[in-house]
């Protein structure tokens, strides 16, 4: 399942890119397509992107990656041979930022451990 998911990802960044998407919501944004996950039964392609560009209106990019969805799928048929490919879901992918957010709060338990002075016991 893992090679599936790792070839529709390459596959999709690349029509992506090259793609030449029309769509006024997707224009002068960049954008990573970072996973790919797969149902079981492969009829549902969940793809995960991080979108790249500071300022931009995420949930617009999202819209109009969704409303490209048929298009991309169109464009995979050349690229993956599969005998079925998955319909195409795009998801914001948030572990980036979810993993920002950990290393931030890790970096303020070691600065308020740094600041603590041990007591006369040692503890």
């Amino acid at each position: 399942m893992e090679r599936v998911e790792e070839t529709l990802r390459r596959a999709i960044a690349d029509v992506l890119l090259v793609g030449g998407l029309r769509d006024p919501r997707l224009q002068g944004v960049t954008f990573s397509v970072t996973g790919v996950k797969v149902d079981a039964d492969l009829t549902l392609a969940r793809v995960f992107v991080d979108i790249l560009s500071q300022g931009a209106d995420e949930a617009a990019v999202l819209a109009g990656l969704r409303a490209a969805a048929a298009a991309v799928r169109h464009e995979l048929r050349e690229k993956v041979q599969m005998r079925r490919l998955p319909t195409l879901r795009f998801e914001r992918d948030t572990s980036i930022h979810q993993g920002l957010q950990v290393e931030r709060i890790l970096a303020e338990i070691r600065d308020q451990d740094a600041g603590r002075t041990p007591d006369k016991d040692g503890a």
